[in-house]
């Protein structure tokens, strides 16, 4: 009994001792899993909120980590403390990149850090990191390494710094100390709390959206825990949102990026996978100036600091230091331009006498066969040059530059300063329509003549988007089709769908689609080059008039315009280049050309005494006109009931 007896007092003890240290154990790992909460509920601006981010982890302690293609995970520089490094695996290989600080000083006593790999940067790490993981980009053109799968750390960054700390002490048994570690608080955690075991592995980031809703919307992960409160980036899958877009001001840094430490003696960390960092030419000129520091400040949002131009300067770390550089460069206010560039009183015409009358019938029929003599590429040419010529695209000269501050008109129509330019283009857009509307109802011959009129105009607005890649006056044209004065003739749009079949088809099928994704912002229906692009919706909503008033979209509907207006502005010497290449290697015909002027329509339309009178009340007019002429063309039926009930004259 009494060996029985010892036995038992021996098992009890065993017990009681193994009891005490789980006991301590658990304290202990409820204690890492507290502070490692706490960790993660920072601002994700902040680096440590998120589980991808292993601190001083070892280069041969993230090796171990990386198993599957895809896989990464960011750590503090071994070599160069301060600095960051991307560790990921991607075809069966660990590869390190290091991520490139770079710090902007364009004042004096202030700073500003980017972070970038190759080409695009951003003001914080996680932005970096949201950017390549969401779309899916490779981190460098070489490798073609691309990262979707975060592995999640699963103590506090404070542990991982103790057990590097110790490792160094021991020797290379520290790796082997660490790992165990990390894996026993891992199993730990997760018999602690059944919920963290999903969280304790990265997720798919192709699953993102099938997870239930984060609470919290700056989060880029979560946990639930028991109680149902939320862990911030524990399981490190990504929040569902749209990657932030990159800082594109590269065109601002020259040679902004040493290349990175070569000396791998004292440390093999030093080694790290080739990034090809993009240097543009410096911008020259106060063109290129504005365009650089305009697309700085549209991205970073900095608008407490007044960028000059800024130059990246070399130093041994890989931190680009970038200070403003004074150099011979002085800045010229742009003149706001106040009179028109219509100049009626300097215009010399070859086809309208002196002191002509509005519409007179002799220079209406010989207009008409001037037009008829030449095809609808050749006058869309035409229409193309006198196009640039108003809206500055080609022939700008460097005088003309200074006074804008800009290179092109396609950005001066975007900025305040612009005001004359946008109200030149709307009133140039709207003579071209108006012109047509008085040559389709002008007509009085019979409806077939009439329907012949529309199919050319209609091949017309098919050689401006087509041939000349005029936009602009593509969509003058379609506008005059789209006019209700022209629209309410029945009679001969029924004469065109019959006697010109593929011309009608066109023009439901294909130009009114096109026409409608344009005026909506809708730059994918584009196809191939342009030297025109469509401006009227940016022209009216920049000058207060809405051109989405009749869209079910609204405010999509004019981000999207907005857009378009910038991608206009930014590719404008794509547009002018193109431009230059139609127009080269063709002699215009100097009466076309003329009847393709703004100020010839203005003198055509309303005479040489009412084109000088305001736009707006010669316009109104000039509709009511139109009007007019369409009721007499086809004339409103009533119906027979109310023609039976109508009085009778006396």
């Amino acid at each position: 009994m009494s060996v029985k007896l010892l036995c038992k007092r021996k098992s009890v003890s065993a017990y009681l001792s193994q009891l005490k240290v789980f006991r301590s154990t658990r304290r202990e790992m409820d204690s890492l899993k507290k502070e490692l909460e706490e960790e993660l509920k920072l601002s994700t601006d902040d680096l440590r909120s998120h589980a991808w981010y292993h601190g001083t982890l070892t280069r041969e302690a993230s090796v171990a980590l990386l198993r599957r293609d895809g896989d990464f995970l960011v750590r503090e520089s071994s070599s160069a403390p301060g600095d960051y490094v991307l560790s990921c695996c991607w075809k069966n290989d660990s590869m390190h990149f290091k991520i490139i600080r770079v710090v902007l000083r364009p004042k004096k006593g202030y700073s500003r850090e980017l972070f970038q790999f190759e080409e695009d940067r951003f003001d914080s790490v996680p932005a970096l990191i949201r950017f390549y993981v969401g779309g899916r980009r490779p981190i460098s053109k070489a490798s073609g390494a691309v990262i979707f799968q975060p592995i999640a750390r699963t103590v506090p960054l404070r542990v991982i710094g103790e057990r590097r700390e110790e490792g160094g002490h021991n020797g290379n048994s520290g790796w082997a100390k660490r790992r165990s570690f990390s894996t026993a608080h891992a199993d730990m955690l997760q018999v602690l709390n059944p919920l963290l075991r999903s969280g304790s592995h990265p997720a798919n980031l192709e699953n993102v959206g099938c997870s239930a809703s984060l609470q919290s919307a700056q989060s880029d992960s979560n946990l639930r825990s028991g109680g149902g409160g939320t862990l911030r980036g524990s399981d490190g899958q990504l929040h569902p949102r749209a990657p932030p877009k990159p800082l594109r001001i590269s065109t601002v840094f020259p040679n902004a990026v040493p290349p990175p430490p070569t000396d791998t003696d004292c440390d093999p960390a030093s080694f790290y996978d080739e990034l090809v960092i993009q240097v543009p030419e410096r911008p020259r000129g106060h063109v290129d100036r504005l365009r650089a520091e305009e697309k700085w400040q549209s991205r970073a949002h900095l608008t407490e600091t007044s960028f000059g131009f800024l130059e990246a300067h070399k130093n041994q770390n890989s931190t680009a230091l970038v200070n403003t550089q004074e150099d011979s460069w002085t800045f010229q206010r742009p003149q706001v331009e106040s009179q028109s560039c219509f100049q009626l009183e300097k215009f010399q015409s070859a086809l309208l006498p002196e002191n002509n009358r509005p519409l007179d019938p002799t220079v209406l029929t010989s207009l008409k066969e001037l037009f008829n003599r030449y095809d609808t590429n050749t006058t869309a040419l035409h229409m193309l040059r006198v196009d640039c010529q108003v809206a500055r695209i080609v022939g700008v000269t460097q005088e003309q530059c200074r006074q804008m501050g800009v290179a092109s008109g396609l950005e001066l129509v975007t900025l305040p300063h612009g005001h004359q330019l946008r109200q030149d283009l709307i009133e140039r857009h709207e003579l071209i329509s108006l012109g047509l509307a008085v040559d389709v109802l002008g007509c009085t011959g019979t409806v077939t003549q009439r329907a012949m009129v529309l199919h050319r105009f209609i091949l017309l607005a098919q050689s401006l988007k087509e041939h000349a890649h005029d936009l602009f006056s593509f969509s003058a044209v379609m506008k005059a089709l789209e006019m209700p004065q022209i629209m309410r003739l029945q009679m001969t749009w029924r004469v065109l769908r019959r006697n010109h079949t593929e011309t009608a088809v066109l023009y439901e099928k294909k130009l009114k689609p096109f026409v409608s994704a344009l005026n909506d912002g809708n730059d994918s229906v584009l196809e191939g080059p342009v030297a025109v692009p469509h401006l009227l919706p940016l022209l009216m909503a920049m000058e207060g008039e809405d051109p989405v008033e009749n869209s079910d979209r609204g405010c999509q509907t004019l981000y999207d315009l907005l857009q378009s207006a910038r991608s206009s502005a930014l590719n404008c010497r794509d547009y002018r280049k193109h431009a230059h290449e139609l127009l080269t290697g063709w002699e215009p015909v100097s009466e076309l050309l003329e009847a393709c002027r703004t100020e010839f329509a203005l003198r055509l339309l309303w005479g040489h005494s009412g084109a000088a009178a305001e736009r707006s009340e010669r316009h109104h007019k000039f509709q009511q006109i139109l009007s007019v002429l369409s009721d007499k063309l086809e004339p409103v039926e009533l119906p027979s009931e109310e023609q039976d009930t109508a009085p009778e004259e006396s």
